[in-house]
């Protein structure tokens, strides 16, 4: 099924037999699973994201493995390959209240249960409160009109902390992401499953009082540093590279040569100000160069999932974006072939 190289891959809402035949269609070889098992159609995230008011609530139970069986199965049924699901990370462990070690031995209890289901890669974010009300519709402003996302941390900057969330430093963030390493690496080692953490994105230093842990190229190699593991990756993204002013392709060198790459985000933004003001455009038409990146992932022998993310809209396209997604995924293929070595290149 898959060529030489990344494999392409998609982040399912559901896993109804639409959505599976559509992506294996566009060319999509390797998906992460939603959740929970989901076979109605659903609606893809909302192009401008809702504002976020507190961290994540209870840590949900954990899976069981004929579940996470059930949903790798009902993909392989059309030609899919489940290989990743998102881990979720409760608000005790983000606000590093006393509840976080139960939370950590039911995270451990679900990364064990991926292991055994054959799961390879988990994905996990640790933002405690996330910037999205810096996020703006640009509706009309791409070519030929297409619809496109910005960011501008003037739209934020000075809002008030929550009372009920309080100021967290940045000091308390990284402490309570290297206590979470600390207390589940060791399990993604036993269960042969990699974490990948998703940077920071938008990546501001602070959102209403609350502190972003691994916003900078830097953190991110310290968090891969820190606790020092094949099981402890980066959710390497080209656009929040590109977002802070970094060499994306370098970057990529930089983890990938480590095999600290656990998945990626494949995107593309225009840069006006690194950090604080940026747009998402199409993956052709933004600040990152999309084939040297193809090319430096061919380069360190990266295998894992590419991912086209935050898809500009399509005027007439429908909910689930498929226009926009399959535009992407297009590109992608196209990339990852024109990239590839051959014997005298």
């Amino acid at each position: 099924m898959s060529q030489a190289g990344p494999r392409i891959s998609k982040q399912l809402a559901d896993l109804s037999e639409s959505t599976l035949r559509f992506y294996r269609q566009a060319g999509v070889e390797e998906v992460t699973l939603p959740a929970r098992y989901v076979d109605e159609p659903r609606n893809s995230r909302p192009h401008v994201p809702p504002t976020q008011t507190g961290p994540a609530g209870p840590q949900p139970p954990p899976w069981t493995v004929e579940e996470l069986t059930r949903m790798r199965e009902r993909a392989a049924a059309f030609d899919l390959d489940a290989t990743t699901i998102a881990l979720p990370v409760s608000g005790a462990i983000l606000m590093g209240l006393p509840e976080r070690e139960a939370d950590f031995e039911t995270i451990r209890r679900a990364i064990g249960a991926a292991g055994r289901a054959g799961l390879s890669v988990l994905t996990y974010n640790f933002t405690a409160l996330r910037a999205s009300e810096g996020y703006f519709a640009l509706d009309g402003a791409g070519r030929g009109g297409a619809h496109l996302r910005g960011f501008d941390d003037d739209r934020i900057r000075d809002l008030p902390p929550y009372p009920t969330v309080g100021e967290h430093s940045r000091e308390q963030m990284w402490d309570r992401l290297v206590a979470f390493l600390r207390a589940v690496v060791p399990a993604a080692e036993s269960a042969g499953v990699r974490l990948a953490m998703h940077p920071n994105d938008p990546p501001v230093p602070i959102y209403r009082g609350v502190a972003q842990p691994a916003r900078t190229l830097q953190d991110w190699k310290d968090v891969v540093a820190t606790v020092d593991s094949p099981a402890n990756t980066l959710f390497f993204d080209t656009g929040v590279s590109t977002e802070l002013g970094e060499d994306a392709p370098e970057a990529i060198r930089y983890f990938g040569s480590r095999d600290r790459i656990g998945t990626v985000h494949f995107r593309n933004v225009r840069v006006e100000v690194p950090y604080e003001r940026y747009t998402e455009v199409f993956l052709d038409d933004g600040d990152c160069d999309v084939a040297a990146c193809m090319r430096a992932f061919h380069e360190v022998g990266y295998r894992g999932g590419i991912d086209p993310d935050h898809s500009p809209g399509f005027d007439g396209d429908g909910v689930d974006t498929h226009v926009g997604w399959a535009f992407a995924i297009g590109q992608l293929i196209a990339l990852r072939a024109a990239t590839r070595p051959t014997a005298g290149r």
